[in-house]
């Protein structure tokens, strides 16, 4: 205990120090004790006073561990008189207060009790420190003989042999205290004897141990009640011949060491109350008093029968694992052995435990000679770095032939300075022999994705670039490189299909990949110092065993010879187009007139001939009107003049439109449900793509049948455009290219319906410059729903 902090900051250290004495007997606060208040009894006896008290002083009170006379336990310390007589050396009278300058007006004096008489005597420590006072007091002035004085000293003396007393008990106590729950708690069991080796006490696990109980033990020879006499004799024997003096089969075979300065563990079995018999580990200590005086035994028995369990256990699993479970020591003179072996080392090397016990000689003549000194070199390095050691290398096993082994160990430096293995060894020729075949499949993969002629590319799921095939080096100007995903279109000259438009990270199909889409034909290009490659790409996220995503890989195929052809392609139709369509334009406008009969009556068998002239040249310039859009929208010089419009009234004014070329079909158009939205579009590229849809619906429907237009809304932010035909649909065949330039179905009653093979292709590019997708859905013999979406918000009360 420590003084309290209020005291420790203005008490000088003498005063400290007092404190700290009073506070190491632990007396403060404790009850009444009849061995004091005998004491305070004989002062008030001898001083002939009505009161005596055994007083101690704190920091801010004196207490009364007894008190006779006095009601109240305790006053406080400006008050007391024996504050005064803790300042000084030996006894504090005070003869009469009231005549005493210093207690006069005290009120102890002026009020209860009115102490007129004090003598007070030091209780005094052996280290010098007053902790309180024996004192006596009267309410009458008076003085003490000499021999009252002498006596009152006296009594303080034995008052604080009295304290030095109580707290050498306390002490004791305690440690007899933590002595016995030391011996309570012991995992071992432990057996106290008296000098001559009889039982005086056992701690609870011996009781548990031996099955007899503390009672059936104590008072009993500690050899007669456990030991076997046979085994008692054999040890007395060895002992005679090591000491050269006759040693009794009895407590002797125990102390015998211990009397010439050895300490041993030995292994006994002992008797158990069952009959059975015990294994333990036996050590022996003697107990000496304070004056070196021998007192008695402390023997403790550790049970081994767990130790035998665990050791069974422990070969029992060692022959499940496949392979050797090992422990090797190897010392600092060089020399080895292996402290356990578990019978796996037969299957391993073709040795028996035995034979590999003593030396590591017998497992090095097994390992294939080109391997030894690889296998020594690592062992010396994990021994002297103390590292985790795994090896692979090849035995010549007597059976089995040469086999591939993995080892593993653990070293654990010693006391002694030696290395101790914990480890095993594998045969892994099975999988060895799969792993060379994985490396020659691995290289065969390796040199045709080096052949290829597309480029590969693959990244782990940290996006770290894994895959970099020749064609892939060649194409990007450089190899892989560790650098974070935000660099990639810079670094590997990454563009949009127009050249021009660098990518973003997020539309780099390795990336995109990664996230989980599947990317399909997507055109981009790689331009490299200048030159333009156009490529196809393909991507697709890749999949560990277990589902787990694990990286991605993209295929680019070189597009450029193709390109370049289109571009020619696109050239030549725009400028024959461009050269047409004058002339084209008054060739109609002539047929047109003539057909009319502005210019005067034609002859009937003319008639005919003409207006075949007329329609095709009708025909010709829709077809030269189509190349050209589709020539504006890949060169990028189509304008499209947005504007949020409500989308009922653009599909209405559709639905007028192409009214009438629906009715010379003999079909009908029917306008059904429409969500109230607004779109962002271009109006008259929007009708151009409703008058696609609903014409080619008229065209393929039967005679009599409703061609049905309607919109819905597949989430919240698109709304879907649907025109349903009743004609035979579109053939498998020709789902995959229905959307290409000039692309027709082949049957003979599609060509009778005419057209130039543009229309869904423009409409597609116009719905998706307008920020939508187009498509279809079709069962031969069924008709066919064609839709585009487009992005939508709900219309306010103005435009409604």
């Amino acid at each position: 205990m420590q003084p309290p902090k209020s005291m420790q900051a203005s008490a000088p250290p003498r005063e400290l120090s007092r404190l700290a004495a009073l506070l190491r007997y632990e007396i403060l606060d404790t009850p009444d004790e009849t061995a004091f208040d005998d004491f305070t009894e004989l002062a008030s006896y001898i001083c002939e006073t009505p009161i005596a008290l055994i007083s101690l002083v704190d920091d801010h009170r004196q207490w009364f561990k007894s008190r006779l006379g006095l009601d109240v336990s305790e006053t406080a310390r400006e008050l007391s008189f024996c504050t005064h007589t803790i300042e000084g050396q030996g006894i504090f009278e005070v003869n009469d207060a009231r005549r005493d300058q210093r207690f006069r007006d005290n009120p102890l004096v002026t009020g209860d009790p009115h102490i007129r008489f004090y003598a007070g005597a030091p209780l005094t420590t052996p280290d010098g420190y007053n902790l309180g006072t024996l004192c006596v007091i009267d309410r009458q002035p008076r003085q003490l003989s000499k021999a009252q004085r002498g006596a009152l000293m006296r009594l303080s003396r034995q008052i604080m042999r009295l304290f030095e007393e109580r707290l050498q008990a306390h002490r004791y106590a305690e440690q007899a205290a933590l002595q016995q729950a030391l011996l309570n708690s012991a995992a071992s069991a432990m057996l106290v004897t008296t000098a001559d080796g009889t039982i005086s006490g056992v701690n609870p696990t011996a009781e548990r141990l031996f099955g007899f109980t503390e009672a059936m033990l104590v008072g009993q020879p500690l050899t007669t009640a456990l030991f076997p006499l046979d085994a008692l004799s054999r040890r007395a024997s060895i002992l005679s011949n090591e000491l050269g003096e006759p040693i009794a089969p009895d407590f002797a075979v125990l102390t015998a060491p211990l009397l010439e300065g050895r300490r041993e563990m030995r292994e006994w079995r002992l008797r158990h109350r069952n009959g059975g018999s015990v294994p333990v580990l036996l050590n022996v200590s003697a107990i000496h008093d304070e004056r070196e005086l021998l007192r008695g035994y402390i023997v403790s028995a550790y049970d081994l029968a767990h130790q035998e369990h665990l050791q069974l256990r422990l070969q029992q699993i060692a022959a499940q694992v496949p392979g050797m479970l090992f422990q090797f020591c190897w010392r600092p003179d060089g020399k080895s052995s292996f402290p356990y072996l578990s019978e796996g080392v037969e299957d391993i090397y073709g040795l028996s435990a035995a034979e590999m016990a003593p030396t590591i000689a017998p497992i090095y003549e097994r390992i294939h000679p080109d391997d030894r000194e690889h296998v020594l070199a690592s062992i010396r390095h994990a021994a002297s770095t103390l590292t985790p050691w795994q090896f692979e290398h090849r035995i010549d096993h007597p059976r089995k032939g040469r086999i591939w082994v993995e080892a593993r160990a653990t070293p654990m430096r010693q006391p002694d300075g030696s290395v101790l293995w914990h480890g095993l060894v594998t045969d892994i020729t099975e999988r060895k022999g799969e792993q060379i075949e994985l490396d020659k499949q691995q290289e065969m993969n390796r040199r045709l994705l080096e052949a290829l002629s597309e480029a590969v590319v693959a990244c782990d799921a940290d996006c770290n670039l894994t895959l970099f095939n020749n064609t892939a080096r060649r194409w990007h100007g450089l190899d892989a490189q560790q650098i974070a995903p935000e660099q990639w279109p810079h670094a590997y000259h990454l563009f949009h299909a127009d050249g021009v438009t660098p990518m973003t990270m997020d539309e780099v199909p390795l990336i995109r990949a990664l996230r989980g889409e599947r990317i399909r034909n997507l055109e981009m290009t790689i331009v490299l110092h200048g030159t333009p490659r156009y490529v196809l790409a393909n991507a697709d996220p890749m999949y560990a065993s277990n589902g787990q995503e694990n990286g991605a890989v993209v295929v680019l195929h070189d597009i450029t010879e193709r390109k370049q052809v289109e571009i020619l392609q696109r050239d030549f139709v725009s400028t024959v187009s461009h050269e047409l369509r004058t002339p084209l334009t008054s060739i109609t406008a002539s047929l047109g007139l003539i057909c009319g009969q502005v210019m005067g009556e034609v002859p009937e068998h003319l008639q005919e001939l003409l207006d075949i002239a007329h329609q095709n040249s009708k025909r010709l310039s829709a077809l030269i009107d189509d190349l050209l859009d589709i020539d504006k929208l890949y060169a990028g010089k189509m304008r499209f003049e947005l504007q949020v419009q409500p989308l009922r009234p653009l599909l209405e004014q559709a639905l007028r439109s192409n009214q009438g070329y629906a009715e010379n079909c003999g079909v009908s158009i029917e306008l059904r449900d429409c969500p109230a939205v607004a779109i962002n579009v271009d109006p008259m590229r929007l009708e151009q793509v409703m008058s696609n849809l609903l014409s080619n619906a008229a065209k393929f429907s039967p005679p009599g049948e409703t061609i049905e237009l309607w919109a819905e809304r597949p989430d919240t932010q698109k709304v879907r455009v649907k025109v349903l035909d009743k004609g035979p649909g579109v053939a498998e065949a020709f789902h995959a290219r229905i959307f290409s330039k000039f692309a027709q179905a082949d049957s003979s009653d599609t060509r009778q319906q005419g057209g130039t093979g543009l229309g869904l292709a423009i409409s597609k590019e116009l719905i998706e410059h307008m920020g939508g997708q187009i498509g279809f859905d079709s069962t031969p013999g069924e008709g066919a729903c064609f839709w585009f979406e487009l992005p939508c918000h709900p219309l306010d009360e103005a435009q409604q």
